[in-house]
């Protein structure tokens, strides 16, 4: 290949990164996140399971969406419900829920929070990302590894 063709592939390349949507842990943090019809959420903290006795759970999640609990799925892995019905997560996010925020678009709701899945150990559980629409679906998800040393392009949103 001439000098061109190498300056165009590389032109294209660093035009696809620019143009790539920051993660979804970014998004809610920069409030860039657009779900339910946009607007900015309602955002609140909830607590389900703690390692320690100095915080106390705080039971079901109340949101424009409904009712979301903790739930025991099949093979005993880790779950949601949404208004009793379980709610269908990506694999790498069936953790025991600890603690997060929930921000609340009124059509959709987006939980942040920290799991510890198979793979983590309890003193570094993962950051999950979960976001239900008001059928019960995930509409988008990611995982910051427990184990992850550096969260690379994932924004950090639990202490």
């Amino acid at each position: 290949m001439d000098m061109r063709c190498w300056a165009l592939v590389g032109l294209l390349a660093f035009a696809a990164s620019a143009g790539a949507a920051p993660s979804l842990s970014c998004q809610l943090q920069s409030g860039q996140f657009k779900a339910g019809g946009g607007g900015k959420p309602k955002v609140s903290a909830f607590i389900w399971a703690t390692g320690h006795g100095s915080a106390t759970p705080t039971g079901p999640i109340r949101t424009s969406i409904g009712r979301i609990d903790p739930a025991d799925g099949p093979d005993y892995k880790r779950m949601l419900k949404l208004d009793g019905e379980l709610v269908l997560l990506p694999t790498e996010a069936h953790s025991v829920v600890g603690f997060g925020k929930v921000y609340d678009f009124g059509g959709a709701v987006a939980l942040a929070y920290l799991g510890e899945r198979d793979e983590d150990s309890s003193a570094r559980p993962s950051q999950i990302f979960i976001v239900i629409n008001k059928a019960g679906s995930v509409i988008d998800s990611e995982v910051l590894p427990g184990a992850s040393l550096n969260p690379g392009k994932h924004c950090l949103l639990i202490d």
